[in-house]
């Protein structure tokens, strides 16, 4: 089977030069032969990047992850890619990634099969792909290879999806355009009972919620908060949702305990109520 990749890295406030990702990916594309067409998605409006080697857009305006992600989904379905690798600035892509994913290619693989994700690393903890139960969404790291039947959540990137099955759901959603969009996307999994395959390769990711009160700010903590409670009531259900509740009562104590800057811990409460 024939398998060629579109492949998109968002930037934001971030030169290429300084982009761990791009500077990791051209370094491995250069060693395997890949059906690949690349984009590079600026949304910083202050910061024009040029590079004739890629096809480069400067956005006029901050389009998040799913104006990106819509763009080059646009692009493969116009040039016959059959996947779409997404790609934020700051994750290592491991030397053996491609290697990995040729193998994958062509082995007998499964038609069912429309995500396939590596393993993310920060901190020594697995952050993606992570198990999801069905009640307060509890998260637990996934250490196995392979395909999985669990119900699973992965970050946005490195995660490469079938073309042809985000095209039948509607593209990449505009309803969670930056938070949640990857909970999003591999809860659209789970509801149409298709595969995942987590490749044997374990990489580095620069995660800002691993250092969470030096990364994230008041305000965009909020705005987080926000998109979770939206996206659980939403997409999950009501009775997920009250449990969730639960689980922010629980992180609001942990919060203000742990943390040195109690505000985080009663903005987390305020979202209870």
């Amino acid at each position: 089977m024939h398998n060629s990749i579109e492949i998109v890295i968002v930037l934001y406030q971030c030169s290429l030069d300084k982009s761990i990702t791009f500077l990791s990916l051209t370094e491995q594309l250069e060693n395997f032969s890949v059906d690949y067409e690349l984009v590079i998605y600026n949304n910083d409006i202050n910061q024009k990047i040029e590079d004739s080697r890629f096809l480069i857009v400067n956005s006029e305006e901050n389009k998040k992850l799913e104006g990106a992600y819509n763009f080059a989904l646009d692009r493969a379905i116009k040039n016959g890619k059959n996947w779409i690798l997404l790609l934020d600035q700051d994750t290592v892509i491991p030397g053996n990634y491609f290697e990995e994913l040729q193998k994958l290619f062509s082995s007998n693989y499964s038609l069912d099969l429309v995500a396939i994700v590596p393993k993310l690393v920060s901190e020594n903890k697995v952050i993606s792909p992570v198990r999801v139960t069905s009640f307060m969404r509890f998260e637990k790291e996934l250490h196995v290879s392979g395909y999985t039947n669990e119900r699973i959540n992965a970050l946005n990137s490195l995660s490469l999806f079938k073309v042809q099955f985000i095209e039948s759901i509607g593209g990449f959603s505009k309803d969670f355009p930056f938070d949640m969009h990857d909970h999003w996307c591999y809860n659209q999994v789970y509801k149409h009972q298709k595969k995942v395959y987590v490749l044997d390769v374990t990489t580095i990711h620069e995660s800002s919620f691993v250092n969470f009160e030096e990364n994230i700010s008041l305000q965009r903590y909020k705005e987080f908060l926000t998109n979770e409670n939206r996206f659980i009531r939403a997409e999950i259900g009501m009775p997920v949702y009250l449990f969730y509740k639960m689980k922010i009562l629980v992180r609001s104590f942990r919060q203000f305990v742990k943390f040195k800057n109690k505000k985080y811990a009663m903005i987390t409460l305020k979202s209870f109520f």
